[in-house]
């Protein structure tokens, strides 16, 4: 999806409020700032958002030094999340279908995002689980993936933000409890990059348990098969099946062919207008349609 030029001011207005928090000599915020929209002016028409992200963020890196910038924020959702895992399951136990419910929490989790969202609150992470699972899932869509997944020998399912794996990982326990035969591959970030997950947070969370993990050796908060590593690609096209998780790699991946089943939550205005979907409402498509 070629969507960087739609996404160019909020990538700005991201940039802009980085460094307002990271830099605080007025001279060198203004070098940083030429510094992005010149790599900005330089970027492919074709190239993603996630790309153009990544691009900003490594300028930033260079000039503060500063390798992850949400390092404590990302450890605060894992911790939290983690601790409301006993509660979910209790919430699963009492469901109709485990299944469909575990599911709906993976949608709730992608709430937790810190490029389009500065600050999230565990309210809104408590409201937006109670609406998700209230909400209806796409049912043809619902058997289709069942159906992949019961004939399945090897699952990807590609991580977005920290915080949210937790949620990840609950979904992906009942993945592996419906269908024990099929091997589980998680895939995180390579290198810091907002609050998206790196190695270091799946193993924390206990993602290892029931997947291997595996990291996709690029910076980039999405999925961009022109930069990620040999190694992953081995594994993304040997997959069966891919579930992807989060609006990032919803943005970099449509057009790969391959038998992906995007989830996410719509939180910006342009994908709202190209899905029609309301803000925050739960997406759930394949790649046929996306």
């Amino acid at each position: 999806m070629n969507t960087h030029v739609d996404c160019i001011a909020c990538v700005i207005n991201k940039a802009d409020k980085l460094a307002d928090k990271y830099i605080n000599d007025k001279r060198q915020k203004y070098i940083f700032m030429n510094k992005v929209l010149k790599e900005i002016s330089k970027i492919d028409y074709d190239r993603t958002a996630p790309y153009l992200v990544a691009k900003v963020m490594r300028i930033l890196h260079k000039q503060t030094g500063i390798k992850d910038f949400y390092v404590e924020e990302k450890m605060l959702f894992n911790k939290k999340l983690l601790a409301m895992e006993d509660k979910i399951e209790k919430m699963l136990n009492g469901s109709e279908n485990r299944f469909d419910s575990a599911l709906k929490i993976a949608f709730a989790g992608n709430i937790i995002d810190f490029g389009p969202f500065d600050e999230i609150s565990f309210d809104l992470v408590k409201d937006i689980i109670n609406k998700t699972l209230k909400s209806e899932l796409n049912k043809e869509l619902l058997i289709r993936m069942k159906k992949d997944l019961s004939r399945s020998g090897k699952l990807l399912y590609l991580g977005d933000n920290t915080g949210e794996i937790v949620f990840d990982k609950i979904f992906i326990k009942e993945i592996k409890r419906e269908y024990k035969d099929i091997d589980i591959y998680f895939a995180v970030r390579g290198n810091p990059i907002l609050n998206d997950v790196n190695e270091e947070d799946a193993y924390y969370v206990g993602i290892d348990k029931y997947a291997k993990i595996i990291n996709n050796g690029t910076d980039l908060p999405g999925t961009d098969l022109l930069e990620v590593s040999e190694e992953f690609k081995k594994v993304f096209y040997e997959s069966d099946i891919i579930i992807s998780k989060g609006q990032g790699n919803f943005e970099s991946l449509p057009g790969c062919g391959n038998n992906v089943y995007y989830l996410f939550l719509c939180k910006c205005d342009l994908l709202m207008k190209q899905l029609e979907a309301e803000k925050l409402a739960h997406v759930f498509i394949h790649e046929s349609d996306a």
